[in-house]
């Protein structure tokens, strides 16, 4: 299942939350190797000051399967503050229409088929969280940033981000920027990898808080 967590209310979950910070830490600096902030246990960044909506799946025991983080363009995001090079001209992106999704986490084990097949579900059913979002906050797109295995992956599950720019080697890494357009389109290519017709949201009460 979907749960959101807000800022206001980032208090009422603090398993979630020392769950998902990590995750990050165990997927972005342990294994990647990324030079992120680290605290203890804890990869956290002052992205993370700014109050974001985060989205996080979640299974029977109360476990995570996946997460990340929205923020507006309207203010600090890591596309245009921290990776603006990948934006064509060095344009930012700016508008109270356009949110953007950083911090993409699923956990692996180890075993590449296995972790494929989480991953497109997990994937998938983040997405649809997403669009969903993005339609009860009257949002027209989401940004991210991604890399080079990423893109491939959710090529092949024809859900792939429409590219703003060429991708560029950022940290030794391929790296892209692309942009989703919220609506039925995206709702279907992510239902079809996902393999549920049913709302994906429980309910909006964080949605109210961030709207």
């Amino acid at each position: 299942m979907i749960v959101l967590i807000s800022g206001e209310n980032k208090s009422k979950h603090p398993n979630l939350i020392d769950q998902m910070h990590k995750l990050r830490k165990e997927i972005f600096h342990d294994q990647l190797g990324w030079k992120v902030n680290v605290s203890g246990d804890w990869e956290i960044d002052h992205y993370d000051a700014l109050h974001p909506l985060y989205v996080l799946s979640v299974d029977e025991e109360n476990n995570i399967r996946g997460a990340l983080r929205l923020l507006p363009t309207t203010g600090l995001n890591m596309l245009n503050d921290t990776f603006p090079e990948l934006l064509p001209d060095g344009k930012r992106i700016e508008s109270p229409l356009i949110w953007e999704s950083s911090r993409f986490t699923i956990p692996t084990t180890g075993d590449r088929r296995r972790d494929f097949a989480r991953m497109g579900q997990a994937t998938a059913e983040l997405g649809l969280a997403m669009n969903e979002i993005g339609r009860e906050v009257g949002l027209t797109h989401i940004v991210t940033v991604y890399d080079a295995v990423m893109h491939r992956m959710l090529k092949m599950a024809n859900c792939a981000g429409e590219p703003l720019g060429e991708p560029k080697i950022i940290g030794g890494v391929l790296t892209y920027a692309v942009i989703y357009e919220i609506g039925d389109e995206l709702e279907q290519r992510l239902r079809v990898v996902s393999g549920t017709q049913s709302a994906i949201l429980p309910d909006h009460s964080a949605l109210m808080l961030v709207a």
